[in-house]
């Protein structure tokens, strides 16, 4: 169990770089293979959470929808806008998808305390776009301070709050799990 959670804190840990150098260089083959391979290393029915692909689905549309906001609000604009411009990029996609495949493995810790992710995650998104933006991946179009008071507060709160959703998920089928268990041992006697 250690193993699995190490494999795939290593595995969301090297998405950024895959994706964000990759985009960077023109280049959305090391998203796809990267998370392709995490994706395919996570959902193994082996290490699969009964909810990881709920999460990828609700992971991936959150990002489309947020970064399209920041597109079309001429908060930024992304480089390797691969599909088409004007959407949101599928190697950013892919970064989407990678968190969504840690929620319940290395980063299960944060669906419990979602309010304190939320607050880390305010201060740590604005730096990693930025950060991203060093490497030409992406470009702030308006002023520093904009971007950084829009960027952060929403992307921690709509991220905290897929945590949490995550977290009633799990407590929601845990809680299903306990009744079928009742009902079978029940059915037994």
């Amino acid at each position: 169990m250690r193993r699995n959670f190490w494999i795939n804190h290593l595995f969301f840990q090297l998405a950024w770089p895959a994706c964000v150098v990759g985009a960077a260089y023109g280049l959305v083959w090391p998203a796809l293979i990267w998370v392709g391979l995490f994706g395919v290393w996570q959902l193994h029915p082996k290490r699969a959470h009964p909810n990881d692909w709920l999460l990828v689905g609700l992971f991936v549309l959150t990002g489309l929808v947020l970064d399209l906001i920041w597109i079309h609000t001429g908060l930024l604009t992304y480089s390797m806008a691969w599909p088409w411009s004007g959407i949101t990029p599928v190697w950013l996609l892919m970064l989407w998808v990678a968190l969504a495949l840690s929620v319940n493995h290395s980063l299960v810790l944060f669906r419990k305390r979602w309010l304190l992710w939320s607050m880390i995650l305010s201060v740590a998104s604005p730096f990693s776009y930025w950060f991203a933006a060093q490497l030409g991946a992406v470009e702030w179009l308006a002023q520093a301070w904009i971007v950084v008071f829009a960027l952060g507060p929403v992307w921690g709160f709509i991220v905290g709050l897929l945590f949490y959703l995550a977290h009633r998920m799990d407590a929601s089928l845990t809680d299903q799990n306990r009744g079928l268990k009742t009902t079978m041992e029940t059915a037994s006697q």
